[in-house]
């Protein structure tokens, strides 16, 4: 599938009209309604999140990884949700710490541009154009924080607020991390003749 430039911003959870409603019927202590909010929950957030954490990680097993992971940890950390923020922004929150926690664990293995290019066109599981291409093997090449507020800000849509939500991170400081991965990345999709 093609991995189109989507913001991770309202979901609506089938079966339940609300956040709260989903959420208390995920601690219920009733298996059923557990597993029957369970399945609304991935049915959901799947495929946003394993979208969401394949444009920060770049490949599809990291991803599939990452994306199981988060879903673990959301069972796992349900007490902790104190609807301070949506209950998918919190979600997406803990993805996004999974891929950043597997970026550091690979932070050695620096990969060159022409590398990322050549991984994305042939991956079955990445289905988009040359520019989407040349952009994601850009966007690959960025350190931890500066690709983590671009995929954040650029792909997901989301403010500055909510990416500081999401990361801890001071808002002036994400915006200086989105600058400089766009200076960055602008080299790389220039010489290929496409703009951001």
């Amino acid at each position: 599938m093609m991995m189109k430039k989507k913001g991770a911003t309202n979901f609506t959870f089938s079966g339940y009209t609300s956040d709260e409603i989903l959420f208390n019927a995920l601690c219920s202590s009733n298996n059923t309604i557990r597993n029957n909010a369970f399945n609304a929950l991935l049915e959901t957030l799947h495929q946003p999140i394993y979208y969401h954490l394949r444009r920060i990680l770049g490949n599809h097993e990291d991803a599939a990884d990452a994306t199981q992971n988060t879903f673990v940890k959301v069972h796992t950390s349900l007490k902790t949700f104190r609807f301070e923020a949506k209950f998918s922004t919190w979600i997406f929150t803990i993805a996004t710490r999974q891929g950043i926690d597997l970026i550091r664990k690979r932070r050695s293995e620096e990969v060159p541009f022409e590398d990322h290019v050549t991984h994305l066109e042939s991956d079955v599981y990445f289905d988009g154009d040359k520019a989407a291409v040349l952009l994601h093997a850009a966007v690959l090449t960025l350190p931890e924080k500066q690709r983590t507020v671009f995929v954040l800000k650029y792909f997901e849509g989301l403010d500055y607020k909510r990416i500081s939500e999401c990361t801890g991170t001071s808002i002036g400081a994400l915006k200086a991390s989105f600058h400089h991965a766009k200076e960055k990345i602008k080299p790389l999709l220039n010489s290929n003749v496409i703009s951001l």
